[in-house]
């Protein structure tokens, strides 16, 4: 919140509170010279609302909007207006009535939140439910995860599997059960002891 606006009860401000204003934007140079008993007046005039002489303005809004212009909230470093004067003062009045309600819904919203919290400790049944509770969660979510895990894993070799060879890979293949292939001799000299394949008769003893 800032420093130079209260959310405190307020009051309107008086007649004394627009002179010691006035006399603190003294020394602001001013644009041309006026009457100090017509100026008052029409400051006054500035600060009033429908009823005539009465001030509606808040004493605190007046003196955070006196601050704030002797701090450059105009824009310029001359001595205000009695319109700028008041919308100066309507300025600080929308701060101050903003930062009132913001104040109000967090007090609102921190009650809330703690009419829900338990007051009553708890007792060893109520431990026991909670730990309980917490245990069946973790042993759904670890069912689940090794459910997915599972599915995952059966279903990625099995897309692998269907899915085809490239055009220029060349693997030999044969059937289960198949027998492999005779090897076959070199080809060379005939063996002298066969005639076509059949074992010679072999000369007779002497």
């Amino acid at each position: 919140m800032s420093s130079d606006i209260s959310t405190e009860v307020v009051r309107a401000a008086t007649g004394r509170d627009l002179l010691a204003s006035l006399a603190a934007l003294d020394p602001l140079p001013r644009r041309a010279s006026t009457n100090p008993e017509l100026e008052f007046a029409t400051f006054k005039t500035a600060l009033e609302g429908r009823q005539v002489g009465q001030i509606v303005v808040a004493y605190v809004d007046l003196m955070a909007a006196v601050r704030a212009i002797v701090q450059g909230a105009l824009g310029h470093a001359y001595h205000p207006s009695p319109a700028e004067l008041r919308m100066q003062c309507d300025a600080k009045r929308d701060e101050r009535l903003a930062e009132i309600a913001t104040a109000a819904r967090r007090r609102a919203a921190e009650e809330d939140q703690a009419s829900y919290r338990s007051t009553s400790p708890k007792t060893p049944e109520a431990r026991e439910r909670v730990a309980s509770t917490y245990a069946k969660f973790c042993k759904a979510s670890a069912q689940a995860s090794l459910e997915l895990a599972t599915k995952n894993f059966h279903s990625q070799p099995r897309q692998a599997l269907l899915s085809p060879l490239p055009a220029d890979v060349s693997l030999p293949l044969r059937q289960v059960g198949e027998a492999a292939a005779p090897i076959t001799k070199a080809v060379g000299p005939p063996d002298p002891k066969t005639v076509c394949g059949t074992a010679k008769p072999g000369s007779a003893p002497v």
